[in-house]
């Protein structure tokens, strides 16, 4: 997945904002699009009956479904979040980023000077985005997944795992002065 990332919008907002409104709405129009056919498959169920009744494990089954589509929804914006450290030095924490990353499954995807995205492939089915920004003594980071180039909640928890450990590094270092987050 590439996005190009408005650096501005993203410190503002506090998470990851492309620069095309198409990439930032892509995922929720994709789910929403899945949402939107598995409700009509459910009004189409109740209207072939000929009572048209709701019964109580068709309520269960749509409640269930749109618990699990809020969470979806919940989640997706949630990975877009921004991670904030206090760093000390701007060119030494550069460096520990390109020595963090001398895995064989990181890739540089961009490099300019206020920003460094990675691409890892774990070896599975989706594509990891590492992504940081550092600007005016913050070292902004965030983790995504994607699958199929929209972004997965399912290793939303993955995700996480690797935003902690990068940054329990770059505190074990000392790069990082203050965890805001």
């Amino acid at each position: 997945m590439k996005l190009k990332i408005d650096i501005e919008k993203s410190i503002e907002k506090g998470k990851i904002c492309p620069k095309s409104w198409f990439s930032y709405y892509s995922d929720f129009l994709m789910y929403g699009f899945f949402v939107t056919a598995f409700l009509f498959s459910i009004v189409m169920d109740i209207l072939r009956d000929s009572t048209h009744d709701i019964t109580p494990i068709r309520i269960f089954w749509i409640s269930i479904y749109i618990i699990i589509c809020s969470l979806t929804f919940f989640t997706i914006d949630k990975m877009k979040k921004l991670t904030v450290l206090t760093i000390k030095d701007k060119t030494k924490t550069k460096q520990f980023i390109h020595n963090l990353t001398t895995d064989s499954d990181w890739k540089i995807q961009k490099e300019e000077d206020e920003i460094i995205i990675y691409q890892i492939n774990p070896g599975f089915s989706n594509d990891r985005q590492v992504t940081f920004i550092i600007r005016n003594g913050n070292l902004y980071i965030n983790v995504t997944s994607y699958g199929r180039d929209i972004t997965s909640p399912i290793y939303y928890f993955s995700d996480k795992d690797v935003l902690k450990t990068i940054i329990d590094k770059l505190k074990e270092n000392k790069i990082v002065e203050y965890d805001f987050s």
